[in-house]
This record gives structure tokens, C-alpha cells and sequence, in this order.
């Protein structure tokens, strides 16, 4: 029988994908630590799933620094994956604030074209009612694809699409604590409202603050 706090990975066009952001998120919150081995059959078993989609996954967090292959023992958390975390937050940190930059330049020069896609996530943002967290996760990655996509940039969308997986981890994890839900959505408010005011020097210099304030509340939660 499954239990609620057991993953369970059930589209199959993204198998891959899915396991990579549960081992993902185990590590960010700590349920694996640096040194730690995964095998692939036991992680398969775990997850109701062939052992294909776990060498996939596991062969990716090893190109991002994740995990290693070590002699005799076979994959482990690397003793860097805490730093190779920090790094990518960093990068993601600096290419959604020029996204931001960049939305706010077309609102500035007029071009309100598909702004609709960030307003609608704004406005269910700035509304009171209380919604549950999975709502509360599809309106933020709504907000956040909106900016991405209405940057008019595809180099930059193209890099942040390898890294939607360390961000949906920090999202969710950001959502297990009630006040950096609360942190979290007024720092969207502020962003999308810059970006609407046509202030790309605040837009991108409020995004980049909230993304890499949300990975350090991350890795300081994963501490405490």
C-alpha cells in the first residue's frame, strides 16, 4: 500500500524527469547526505519503475555535480553537491533577474503583447484567500514561466529550462514553512509590479534578490 509521504512517479513521458527531481529534492532536504550511495534497483523499487529511467536520472545529477561513480561502491552523493546547489541557484539567480530586466524593457517601450500570462498569476497572488499548496506552486512556476517566456529571450529561457529542477525543489521546499510562503509571494508581488511600472533596473534587481534569498533559506533550512 502506498503511503502519502512515498513519491510515486505515474507520467510516463516523464519518467526521467520525475525521478531526477525526487532524488533532487531528497538531497536538498536532507534525507540524503554527501557519501550516501543510491543503487538504481533499489531506487526503482521505491518508485514502482524500471531501472532506465534512474540511470537517466542519476547520469544527469552526475554531469551537474550531484552525485559521482565511485570504485566499489557506485554512485554516492558528492561531497561538492551542497556547493554545486549553491552554483546553480547563483546562475538561476542572475538569469531570472535579466529575464525581469528584460520585461520590464517591453513594458517601458510599450509592448504589453502576452503580458496577461504575468498578470493573471499577479493578481491570484495579491489575493487573500487561502489556497492549498499545490495551487499555491502551479500560480508561482506560473508566474515565474510568464516572466521567462515575455523576456522575448530563448538563449535565456533555454538555460533556465535545465534548471527547473533544482527550482520546483526549492519551490516546494520554500513551501513546507508558512512564513517563507508569506516572503516569497510579497517578493513576486514586488517584482511583478516593477516589471509592470516599466522599471527594469528594479525588476531585475528585486528577482535576483528573491532567488537567491529562497536557495540560501533553502540550504539554511536543510541545517537546522
Amino acid at each position: 500500500m502506498v503511503t502519502e509521504d512515498r513519491p510515486v512517479i505515474r507520467e510516463a513521458p516523464l519518467i526521467r524527469d520525475q525521478v531526477y527531481q525526487v532524488l533532487l529534492t531528497k538531497l536538498i532536504n536532507g534525507d540524503l547526505e554527501p557519501g550516501d550511495r543510491i543503487t538504481e534497483r533499489v531506487t526503482a523499487q521505491e518508485l514502482g519503475i524500471s531501472t532506465t529511467p534512474v540511470k537517466e536520472a542519476l547520469r544527469r545529477l552526475e554531469n551537474e555535480g550531484f552525485v559521482r561513480t565511485m570504485p566499489r561502491r557506485g554512485i554516492v552523493v558528492g561531497e561538492n553537491a551542497l556547493t554545486s546547489f549553491e552554483q546553480v541557484i547563483t546562475v538561476r539567480g542572475w538569469l531570472e533577474g535579466l529575464a525581469a530586466r528584460l520585461c520590464a524593457v517591453r513594458v517601458a517601450d510599450g509592448d504589453l503583447t502576452g503580458v496577461t500570462a504575468l498578470t493573471e498569476p499577479l493578481e491570484l497572488m495579491k489575493d487573500p484567500i487561502l489556497r492549498p499548496v499545490p495551487e499555491i506552486i502551479e500560480i508561482n512556476a506560473s508566474f515565474h514561466d510568464a516572466i521567462r517566456d515575455l523576456s522575448g529571450n530563448r538563449v535565456i529561457v533555454q538555460f533556465l529550462g535545465t534548471l527547473l529542477g533544482v527550482d520546483a525543489a526549492v519551490r516546494k521546499r520554500a513551501l513546507q514553512d508558512p512564513d517563507e510562503l508569506q516572503r516569497g509571494n510579497a517578493e513576486h508581488i514586488d517584482v511583478g509590479d516593477a516589471i509592470l511600472d516599466g522599471d527594469p533596473d528594479r525588476a531585475e534587481a528585486l528577482m535576483r534578490s528573491h532567488v537567491l534569498r529562497s536557495g540560501d533559506h533553502t540550504l539554511h533550512a536543510r541545517t537546522s
